[in-house]
């Protein structure tokens, strides 16, 4: 299936080093979930403040199918990723929704069985719901949105279901400048091309469970000649090393969890010190850190239920890192790590900090967006709208807002660039924030169409993905 080029009519009118610093770029463009260093930084200085689907848009085109993966930049392409179903997939909505529901069925004296059938029925698509998926991957030229080629990367059923939120092409993809590393999960697999399209190897994995068919969403990373993959299932969870030219098994090392949830969705982050490399990954109940050989370095230990879906992030020479949770009054641990850590560097109830523990703020991180680091704040949005900034440093809270005002939920992860913060929230309006020590909002720019993938930002442009099309936005 092609890709329908729309031309914006305001086009035609107005046309990881040794510690990640303030701002973070690559001569390439935006490689990977979160950009060049996984932090969602750029020293793109040229992004618009302002848009609407006619106005700053360089151009729009359809995507077929559904894929909440991010779009990812290297040069002169733009590469993205779909599933493409003949029936049509259970459509997602807006907001939180699940624990509310559960409390009301309860309350109706359904017994535990019959609840949680109800609420998989509502949220959740099974396998049996499902016809062939198409697993597709696209690669458009950044100028003009044209499709310079398509590949169909796998085809068949699913093996799992998903949450109606998510889809089964939600993993980024990421390049290093030579390949590309096109993940669809671990029941589907990964799969490296050539920048030109051409298949160079792929692995695949047998099918495990996902916790409540939720689905998967943890993307590869990509470092010094390596993908790293974090699989973590209700059956079996590791953390692998392949060989980036070959595809080949450099080490698998094997994730234990206790307690009934073992899946995750967090990407992992490579946190590069001065004595060593890490892969930093979170996962349910515990924060985990592995060197370049596998073993693991470190671990801290989360009390109660905890979510891991934000990926941790590097910013100057702290590792910051949290789990979520739906309920913003919950669990939701946030640390600010520094480096050299050995063996369980866990918290005590009293404390607050350690010699490898900066802070901690029991209940700050975003149940799924990331956090965002910029010029010594902390930028904690939780997808109600609820956002705590908190100095990097210290953890001391700064200020406390409603981005955007009421109304507003999110998904994907903030991006910065100079002084602005940009919050993309789940219909589709980008909520400009002027970084500081008060919440100053500087516009809302609604592209009316549900979004929940992160932005991408590269050569003076953001590219948006929403439901249906993506985005190239830019003065």
């Amino acid at each position: 299936m092609r890709l329908t080029r729309l031309l914006s009519l305001a086009a035609l009118v107005l046309s990881v080093p040794l510690s990640v610093g303030p701002r973070a770029s690559t001569p390439g463009g935006w490689p990977g979930f979160r950009g060049p260093t996984g932090n969602g930084l750029s020293d793109d200085r040229a992004l618009p403040m302002r848009w609407s689907p006619t106005e700053n848009v360089r151009w729009a085109v359809d995507v077929p199918g559904r894929g909440w993966s991010s779009p990812v930049v290297w040069n002169s392409r733009v590469y993205v990723t779909s599933a493409i179903s003949e029936r049509p997939f259970k459509q997602p909505s807006p907001g939180l929704y699940g624990n509310d529901y559960i409390a009301e069925l309860r309350k109706q004296g359904l017994s535990d069985e019959e609840v949680m059938k109800r609420v998989r029925a509502r949220d959740t698509e099974g396998p049996e719901e499902s016809d062939a998926v198409r697993y597709v991957v696209y690669a458009l030229d950044a100028a003009t949105g044209k499709v310079a080629w398509e590949r169909e990367a796998y085809k068949g059923l699913p093996s799992g279901g998903r949450h109606r939120k998510n889809t089964y092409a939600s993993e980024t993809p990421a390049t290093d400048g030579e390949r590309l590393y096109v993940s669809f999960g671990q029941n589907v697999g990964l799969f490296c091309y050539t920048l030109d399209g051409t298949l160079l190897w792929k692995r695949q994995w047998p099918p495990t469970s996902i916790y409540l068919d939720f689905g998967t969403a943890s993307s590869p990373v990509v470092h010094d000649g390596r993908v790293y993959v974090q699989q973590d299932s209700e059956d079996e969870s590791f953390l692998t090393a392949l060989d980036a030219k070959t595809g080949a098994e450099i080490w698998r090392t094997p994730r234990k969890y206790d307690g009934f949830l073992k899946s995750s969705w967090s990407t992992p982050a490579i946190w590069k010190t001065p004595s060593r490399t890490e892969i930093v990954t979170t996962g349910h109940g515990m924060i985990r850190s592995y060197g370049v050989d596998g073993g693991e370095l470190w671990r801290i230990t989360i009390p109660g239920i905890t979510m891991p879906t934000p990926s941790p992030l590097i910013w100057n020479s702290l590792l910051y890192v949290g789990t979520g949770a739906q309920n913003g009054e919950a669990s939701r641990p946030f640390f600010a790590i520094r480096p050299g850590a050995s063996g369980d560097i866990s918290l005590k109830e009293t404390e607050e900090s350690t010699a490898f523990v900066a802070w901690r703020q029991p209940r700050a991180s975003g149940y799924t967006p990331s956090a965002l680091v910029a010029d010594g704040r902390v930028y904690l949005v939780h997808d109600t709208g609820i956002m705590g900034v908190y100095a990097a440093d210290t953890g001391r809270q700064i200020y406390k807002a409603r981005v955007g005002g009421v109304g507003h939920t999110f998904s994907a992860s903030p991006v910065a660039s100079g002084s602005h913060i940009y919050f993309l929230d789940e219909d589709g309006t980008t909520i400009v924030v002027e970084g500081g020590d008060s919440y100053k909002e500087v516009a809302q720019n609604a592209l009316n169409e549900m979004s929940l993938a992160s932005p991408a930002v590269a050569g003076g442009s953001l590219y948006i993905r929403t439901e249906k099309r993506l985005y190239k936005v830019g003065s």
